[in-house]
Protein backbone atom coordinates (compact mmCIF):
# COMPACT_ATOMS: atom_id res chain seq x y z
CA UNK A 1 0.00 0.00 0.00
CA UNK A 2 1.36 3.18 -0.93
CA UNK A 3 0.96 6.96 -0.92
CA UNK A 4 1.72 9.82 -3.88
CA UNK A 5 4.67 11.69 -3.45
CA UNK A 6 3.77 13.95 -6.43
CA UNK A 7 2.23 13.50 -9.49
CA UNK A 8 3.36 10.14 -11.21
CA UNK A 9 5.42 9.27 -8.39
CA UNK A 10 4.55 7.02 -5.58
CA UNK A 11 6.13 5.27 -2.69
CA UNK A 12 5.55 2.03 -0.87
CA UNK A 13 4.02 3.29 3.13
CA UNK A 14 2.78 -0.22 4.59
CA UNK A 15 3.01 -3.82 3.16
CA UNK A 16 0.29 -5.17 4.84
CA UNK A 17 2.14 -7.68 6.68
CA UNK A 18 -0.25 -8.36 9.49
CA UNK A 19 2.13 -7.72 12.19
CA UNK A 20 1.83 -4.33 13.02
CA UNK A 21 4.34 -2.47 14.72
CA UNK A 22 3.04 1.38 14.53
CA UNK A 23 1.85 1.83 17.41
CA UNK A 24 5.41 1.37 19.01
CA UNK A 25 6.80 2.79 16.05
CA UNK A 26 5.30 6.09 15.91
CA UNK A 27 3.63 5.49 12.85
CA UNK A 28 6.33 4.92 11.05
CA UNK A 29 6.60 1.12 9.53
CA UNK A 30 10.12 -0.75 10.11
CA UNK A 31 8.97 -3.31 7.72
CA UNK A 32 8.88 -1.40 4.88
CA UNK A 33 10.80 2.35 5.67
CA UNK A 34 14.02 0.16 6.60
CA UNK A 35 15.79 -1.06 3.89
CA UNK A 36 17.00 -4.78 5.92
CA UNK A 37 13.59 -4.04 7.62
CA UNK A 38 15.18 -4.88 11.39
CA UNK A 39 12.42 -4.62 13.79
CA UNK A 40 15.25 -2.86 16.26
CA UNK A 41 17.06 -0.24 14.96
CA UNK A 42 19.07 1.55 13.40
CA UNK A 43 22.02 -0.85 12.18
CA UNK A 44 25.78 0.38 12.25
CA UNK A 45 25.90 1.47 8.83
CA UNK A 46 23.35 4.27 8.99
CA UNK A 47 25.64 7.47 8.41
CA UNK A 48 23.45 11.33 9.19
CA UNK A 49 20.14 9.82 8.66
CA UNK A 50 20.93 8.21 5.48
CA UNK A 51 20.38 4.12 4.70
CA UNK A 52 23.93 2.01 3.61
CA UNK A 53 21.84 0.53 1.52
CA UNK A 54 21.10 3.41 -1.03
CA UNK A 55 22.00 7.03 -0.45
CA UNK A 56 18.71 8.01 -1.50
CA UNK A 57 16.73 6.70 0.83
CA UNK A 58 16.49 8.18 4.29
CA UNK A 59 17.09 5.68 7.43
CA UNK A 60 13.77 4.27 8.20
CA UNK A 61 15.13 4.16 12.03
CA UNK A 62 15.95 7.41 12.51
CA UNK A 63 12.61 8.29 10.96
CA UNK A 64 11.26 6.52 13.59
CA UNK A 65 13.43 8.05 16.24
CA UNK A 66 13.00 11.26 14.94
CA UNK A 67 8.82 11.19 15.07
CA UNK A 68 8.93 9.38 18.56
CA UNK A 69 11.18 12.22 20.25
CA UNK A 70 8.79 14.78 18.66
CA UNK A 71 5.88 13.09 19.95
CA UNK A 72 7.11 12.30 23.32
CA UNK A 73 7.16 8.65 22.89
CA UNK A 74 10.85 8.11 23.12
CA UNK A 75 9.60 5.47 26.00
CA UNK A 76 8.40 3.39 23.15
CA UNK A 77 12.15 2.96 21.91
CA UNK A 78 13.17 1.66 24.51
CA UNK A 79 10.90 -1.45 24.19
CA UNK A 80 12.13 -4.49 22.05
CA UNK A 81 10.16 -5.58 19.45
CA UNK A 82 9.42 -9.22 19.06
CA UNK A 83 10.69 -10.56 15.48
CA UNK A 84 8.04 -10.40 12.90
CA UNK A 85 6.72 -13.47 11.05
CA UNK A 86 8.54 -13.02 8.02
CA UNK A 87 6.42 -15.38 6.21
CA UNK A 88 3.74 -13.01 5.77
CA UNK A 89 6.35 -10.35 4.64
CA UNK A 90 7.61 -8.86 1.29
CA UNK A 91 11.63 -7.56 1.40
CA UNK A 92 13.30 -5.22 -0.39
CA UNK A 93 13.08 -2.04 1.89
CA UNK A 94 10.51 0.92 0.34
CA UNK A 95 9.92 0.91 -3.20
CA UNK A 96 9.19 3.48 -5.22
CA UNK A 97 7.59 4.10 -8.52
CA UNK A 98 8.22 7.10 -11.03
CA UNK A 99 5.88 6.63 -14.16
CA UNK A 100 7.84 7.18 -17.32
CA UNK A 101 7.68 10.91 -19.37
CA UNK A 102 4.77 9.04 -21.52
CA UNK A 103 5.49 11.42 -24.18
Amino acid sequence: MGGVDQKGQWSERCQGCGDCKLPLTGGICPVTRCSKSLMNGPCGGSRDGICEVDPDIKCGWQMIIDRLDATGCMDNYEKILEPADWSKSFNGGPRKYIRPDMR
